[in-house]
């Protein structure tokens, strides 16, 4: 069984394209390979042969999965249209920090940072 590291960012309103164009650059920026496509709202970026994905979906589509970290934030899941899940293979932890909080910092949104899945 793998282990998954899994950063969410708490999004205060919903992505435009100038924010879709702003997770775009914070991916390039990391030094590997990004496919993926602004239409789905999902990339994958490859680095050091580790696949990093990161994924908008709006809150409703994920608050079950998400429901004690808003609870924790102090949040309510209408406060936070759209949630960008950023996950990869536990070696991947330090770069899916990275990007969650650039990613926070650039779009005003809110992360409490990584935790383990398995």
């Amino acid at each position: 069984m793998s282990i998954i590291t899994a950063s969410r960012v708490f999004l205060k309103r919903a992505l435009g394209d100038s924010e879709v164009a702003t997770v775009e650059r914070i991916l390039n920026d990391q030094e590997g390979d990004v496919s993926g496509s602004t239409e789905d709202r999902h990339w994958e970026l490859t680095k050091n042969q580790l696949i990093i994905t990161v994924d908008v979906q709006p809150t409703e589509n994920v608050v079950f999965e998400c429901h004690e970290e808003l609870q924790e934030l102090g949040l309510q899941a209408a406060d936070v249209p759209e949630v960008i899940i950023v996950e990869g293979l536990a070696e991947c932890s330090d770069v899916c920090r990275l990007i969650a909080d650039r990613l926070a910092a650039d779009l005003g949104g809110i992360t409490r940072g990584a935790e383990q899945c398995s």
